[in-house]
């Protein structure tokens, strides 16, 4: 006899299921993707311009799968992805954070910020890719503006499943965490430049100048983030707690 437990099992394990079948494409292409990303960055990009899923899925859904993963893989080491209390009070004194929580449990807290920033991180990651978007359009205004989002985001899928592979190694030391964003930075960059190359440069020194102008983006890029997250931040910290941000800075 099938109880209504046995009913809900089956329904999360369907619906847990198809959103593996969803992200992750259990046909081995995302694999493919991620490694050919490394190897063959202009091939990817190309079958994503062309709409050719045969052998790679969509940069998007690349993009989906990582996200998720990066967050899984970061809670099993116990490393936040984040904003949490502990990095926002680095070096204030353990009573004025105490007077400042107002009785609220750290924990909760930071878990609370951890849900809301999972959900919070997309228009904040579109914010801050939009500066390279815009400067990879200037670069062929002739190319129709999916192309630029697969030249920008194969670099992006490859760096960052660089850096998630590092996430274990932060449990060593604090530098690793540094270490692994140069790392992503690198393999941005040189797959990106590769894809410039292959897209927008007919010379090396036209290939280096489009180069540079994207790495000149990057703090740019930072500050969008940067902000995004603090206004992020301070609004579920106010709305689920009544803690001002500014207060803890003041």
């Amino acid at each position: 006899m099938v109880t209504d437990k046995d009913q809900a099992n089956q329904t999360d394990y369907e619906l847990i299921n198809s959103l593996s079948v969803a992200a992750f494409d259990l046909d081995g292409r995302i694999f493919r993707t991620l490694w050919h990303s490394f190897i063959r960055a202009p091939e990817v990009a190309l079958a994503a311009i062309k709409g050719d899923y045969t052998r790679y899925i969509s940069p998007i859904r690349v993009v989906i799968a990582l996200v998720g993963v990066q967050f899984a893989v970061a809670a099993i080491f116990g490393t936040p992805m984040t904003l949490s209390v502990e990095t926002l009070s680095a070096g204030l004194e353990a009573e004025r954070l105490a007077g400042w929580l107002n009785g609220h449990d750290i924990i909760t807290v930071d878990r609370a910020l951890e849900d809301a920033m999972s959900l919070l991180i997309w228009p904040i990651t579109l914010a801050s890719s939009l500066p390279y978007l815009i400067l990879l359009k200037l670069y062929r205004p002739s190319l129709k503006f999916w192309t630029h989002v697969c030249v920008f985001l194969v670099p992006t899928n490859a760096s960052t499943f660089a850096f998630v592979l590092l996430i274990p190694a932060f449990m060593l030391s604090d530098s690793v965490v540094l270490i692994a964003f140069i790392t992503m930075l690198l393999v941005y960059f040189a797959t990106t430049g590769w894809l410039i190359a292959r897209f927008y440069s007919r010379s090396i020194l036209g290939t280096v100048l489009r180069i540079v102008g994207l790495v000149l983006l990057l703090p740019v890029s930072l500050i969008i983030s940067s902000i995004g997250q603090a206004l992020a931040a301070g609004w579920i910290l106010d709305s689920q707690f009544g803690l001002s941000l500014l207060d803890l800075f003041q």
